[in-house]
């Protein structure tokens, strides 16, 4: 899978390095999912794991970056067919490897 920005590039070295991440989040998305069976935003699940993630590996140096919250949204959605739809998206800057094409998804806008 080729990147096709440096933004997603830095995500796909992350995901690498960091497969746990990818784990945790599938799991809390599944347990959401379930558990309440509606949309849950991304970045709430970074949180947890963020909070997960700092307990169990005792890691103070552990960090998650904001700008991969898109590409693991659209990776989940694709790996995982019961999480499709869970995630809402947005318009990405430069079209992603993962997920849906821009085609027909609404501009994304960032609230300051």
């Amino acid at each position: 899978m080729t990147p096709h920005s440096k933004l997603e590039a830095s995500f796909w070295e992350f995901h690498q390095a960091n497969p746990e991440v990818y784990l945790t989040l599938a799991r809390l998305a599944k347990q959401a999912k379930h558990d309440h069976g509606k949309m849950i935003g991304m970045k709430a699940l970074f949180e947890r794991v963020r909070w997960e993630m700092q307990i169990q590996t005792r890691r103070s140096d552990f960090k998650l970056n904001n700008n991969h919250t898109a590409f693991y949204a659209r990776m989940l959605m694709e790996n995982e067919p019961e999480l499709a739809g869970l995630f809402a998206l947005r318009k990405q800057k430069v079209q992603s490897s993962i997920g849906p094409s821009n085609d027909g998804l609404q501009e994304g806008t960032h609230k300051v």
